[in-house]
């Protein structure tokens, strides 16, 4: 019975673990603060702080001074995963599972200090995971899991009935009474997994912090050059329940792991300003080789020991590398606009499955984007721009889970001075999200994501 679910929740949690994603490529965010939420055209930018997450090489081109920004998303997201396979309709497991679980903390915080043509800073964002998954009714991966191991189960106990009956008609009771006992103990873990199948609830969190630190200096009156390390610190869990549990072996209702990894990588960024009101940036995010160790768990030893085979105390899960490119024009006096475009490279990451150390095979993938800022006043700025992702996954390379999929996205919002040394952004993102068939499975992928943003620059002097 424990090889048994062992072989059931290794299917769950290798496509669980798999990277998630709100923007950007496969697991990099780009949704770093309230400025990319009213524009996500933000390679160009050179007068604000959050400058240190897109266009580093912009920030010795900031006023003189000290900046402090501080800010926080809320993000309402729906991700589903709907079977629709005819063969488990008689089963009841076809149908939609959804996460609708609201993300109330995701942070950001960015120093800059300039003076003259040299510019000091640090950041802090996440920047890949994007916090909690909680499918309250389970999915269609974890419900065919369990599912196909009750099969399993009714097949073999079909089988030992029949072995049972055989040999009570030759007049072998021995055998008869061992094969019945065995067909009733097949019979009764089908029906526990079948059960379980339509009772357990998976929860799911990952999430990759990280610091930037970097120096931005101006080589000429029209061109800089900046270098930056970034630290990253990623956790990633997994939860899941069934007051049926102890039934199949476990001790208790709950089985999981926890797991973290830390990196560094490096950063580096131009910016060009060749003639007046144009300006041109590039930036290069170099991969961050992050692998997580496993270092605690829940449940049976003996279970928990059947589900990773990969025979490694440790699992890779990079970032990978990113081209940055943008340009920005003052068209007029109060109107900027924009273009950015961000590569990554996906195929030179290691994304591995925990359980098999099987690497994902991921293809590279990009996304565009337009914007648009208008400065009503010296006080009040409105923003507005568009942006069209493409992701490198596949109808048979994705997370189930976390469905990463191809994206329009439409962002809006606001920019207020308070006061000389305040200034505040309020800003409001909407992401459509392009449904894609996993068709290994007969599933459609689907998510909805909605982002809230707001954040406050202090620029004592």
């Amino acid at each position: 019975m424990k090889k048994l679910f062992s072989a059931a929740l290794a299917l769950v949690i290798a496509a669980s673990i798999a990277p998630s994603s709100f923007a950007g490529g496969v697991d990099n965010k780009t949704n770093l603060n309230a400025g990319y939420e009213r524009n996500p055209s933000r390679n160009t930018e050179c007068k604000r702080p959050e400058a240190v997450f897109y266009n580093i090489g912009g920030l010795s081109f900031m006023d003189d001074g000290l900046y402090a920004e501080v800010g926080d998303q809320l993000v309402f997201k729906k991700y589903t995963n709907k079977l629709d396979n005819p063969l488990m309709e008689p089963f009841g497991i076809n149908g939609s599972y959804d996460d609708n679980r609201l993300v109330y903390l995701y942070p950001n915080a960015e120093l800059v200090w300039k003076k003259g043509n040299t510019a000091l800073f640090f950041g802090f964002g996440v920047f890949g995971g994007g916090g909690n998954l909680d499918y309250k009714n389970g999915t269609a991966m974890t419900a065919l899991a369990f599912l196909d191991q009750a099969n399993t189960y009714k097949s073999k106990a079909v089988e030992a009935q029949a072995a049972a009956l055989k040999y009570k008609a030759a007049g072998d009771a021995t055998n008869a009474a061992k094969y019945a006992a065995a067909a009733k103990q097949a019979g009764d873990a089908a029906q526990v997994l079948s059960t379980i199948s339509h009772d357990h609830e998976l929860s799911v969190y990952s999430v990759q912090l990280g610091e930037i630190v970097g120096i931005s200096t101006q080589v000429t009156d029209w061109m800089s050059v900046a270098v930056a390390g970034r630290f990253m610190h990623g956790t990633q869990s997994i939860s899941l329940d069934s007051p049926l549990l102890p039934m199949i072996g476990n001790d208790g209702d709950e089985i999981g792991y926890k797991a973290d990894g830390f990196s560094i990588g490096g950063l580096f960024g131009f910016h060009f300003k060749p003639v007046d009101g144009l300006d041109l940036a590039v930036q290069y995010q170099s991969i961050t080789r992050l692998n997580y160790r496993y270092h605690s768990y829940t449940g049976t030893d003996s279970v928990i020991s059947g589900i990773i085979t990969n025979k490694k105390s440790n699992f890779a899960n990079d970032l990978p590398a990113v081209i940055n490119l943008g340009a920005g024009y003052q068209v007029l006096e109060p109107l900027y606009v924009s273009t950015s475009f961000n590569y990554y490279f996906n195929k030179f990451a290691t994304i591995e499955n925990p359980v098999s150390g099987a690497e994902y095979d991921y293809k590279d993938s990009w996304e565009i984007t337009l914007g648009a800022d208008w400065q009503f006043t010296d006080s009040f700025l409105a923003s507005t721009g568009i942006s069209y992702g493409h992701n490198g996954t596949s109808k048979s390379e994705n997370n189930i889970f976390s469905p990463v999929l191809d994206s329009f996205v439409i962002g809006a919002g606001v920019e207020y001075k308070f006061t000389k040394y305040v200034t505040g952004t309020g800003s409001l993102m909407y992401c459509k999200y392009f449904d894609e068939k996993f068709s290994d499975f007969d599933m459609t992928l689907s998510k909805n994501v909605t982002m809230l943003a707001f954040g406050v620059t202090v620029k004592p002097f």
